[in-house]
């Protein structure tokens, strides 16, 4: 297939991590694809603006695509990055609870996790958590074995690799500007400028946080209100401690201000959350922000150091739901929405790198 021909079997719109599992997974079934990305990279949001957890599966609703994929995608993840010397550390992770109030919680995490199917999940106290992590302050922990923290950028790239080594084809620098269906084909209209028009059988609309604008053009009625939520990371320029990745209880929005690592085994801390009405990669500097971090964090690290407490980066999920646990995946096709060759993904937050290889073969298999 050449990139200058004007139809394809399959167009995969967006270029960061979902987008590209999906593609890989259909380039291993001989399915003809291009990816079409409106950035001149691929991995530009969310795919690269995020922990770089491996996630278990413990926080989901019951039942929720969020529960069924992460589950799925955790042991594919760790499966593929093995398959393909992709570095990780299956480091595990710790919920902690400061304080009696928060046993609560962390017991009925352990109950939801393993009805969802986490299977690793131990109750730790706090003179084996002593043991474990003297630098951590908790009276009690779970701990999940399958929590990790992988290289998502060798990652893209292998996925990148794979697609194109199965001659197909990753085109950059093309925003979708419409597209509908003929009742044959599917014809898209790429680029601000110079427009092309590109036919396909199949769209899979992949976009992040742009996909309910997208599918509206595309012409889905109804999509979900997207919410946008905004979370800060700090870099921590001091040792770190830890063996594992240290989370609080849970909040409204988000997983609360952990800890996460990365290949080097550096410390960094995040992320908050913060409603907004606008996606934006600026850095809110305030000193209520910084309180707020370092008062959290003196809350599990002991001897914490808030000099050695540096600003880091900012990324933006976009949810569909009012909640962190009342949040899901949104993954329709023509017998949600009524159109033919269409499938739109939405509301792809945290666990969706986790998710990526499970969303593939989710969707391939309704091909």
């Amino acid at each position: 297939m050449s990139t200058n021909e004007d139809k394809c079997e399959i167009i995969i719109i967006g270029g960061g991590v979902i987008g590209l599992a999906i593609a890989a997974e259909l380039s291993r079934q001989g399915r003809e694809v291009i990816v079409i990305e409106s950035e001149d990279k691929t991995m530009q949001h969310a795919s690269s603006h995020n922990s770089e957890v491996i996630h278990s599966g413990i926080y989901y609703e019951q039942d929720s695509l969020k529960a069924k994929l992460c589950v799925e995608g955790n042991s594919l993840l760790y499966e593929y990055c093995s398959k393909n010397q992709i570095d990780y550390i299956n480091s595990g992770k710790l919920i902690v609870a400061s304080n009696q109030d928060e046993l609560p919680i962390i017991e009925s995490l352990k109950k939801n996790g393993e009805e969802n199917g986490v299977t690793d999940i131990k109750f730790l106290d706090e003179k084996e958590l002593a043991i474990l992590e003297p630098s951590l302050k908790a009276i009690n922990a779970l701990k999940i074995e399958s929590t990790g923290i992988i290289d998502s950028h060798a990652y893209s790239l292998c996925l990148e690799a794979e697609i194109e080594g199965n001659n197909n084809h990753i085109i950059t620098s093309s925003k979708v500007m419409n597209g509908g269906y003929s009742g044959r084909y599917w014809e898209l209209e790429i680029g601000e400028r110079d427009s092309h028009t590109i036919k396909s059988d199949l769209v899979i609309n992949a976009s992040g946080y742009n996909s309910s604008k997208l599918g509206r053009i595309l012409g889905i009625k109804n999509l979900p209100e997207v919410t946008y939520i905004k979370g800060h990371y700090y870099k921590y320029h001091g040792r770190n401690p830890f063996k594992h990745l240290i989370y609080p209880i849970p909040e409204k929005h988000g997983l609360g201000v952990h800890t996460s690592s990365d290949i080097q085994n550096s410390l960094r801390f995040g992320p908050d959350a913060e409603v907004v009405e606008k996606p934006d990669y600026i850095f809110d500097s305030s000193d209520e922000r910084r309180s707020r971090f370092i008062e959290s964090i003196s809350q599990y690290f002991k001897d914490f150091n808030s000099e050695l407490l540096g600003e880091d980066f900012c990324g933006i999920r976009a949810r569909i739901g009012n909640s962190h646990k009342g949040s899901d995946f949104s993954i329709l096709f023509r017998e949600d929405h009524g159109i033919e060759g269409l499938v739109n993904i939405g509301g792809i937050e945290s666990p969706g790198l986790t998710s990526s290889p499970a969303i593939a073969k989710y969707i391939s298999k309704r091909l």
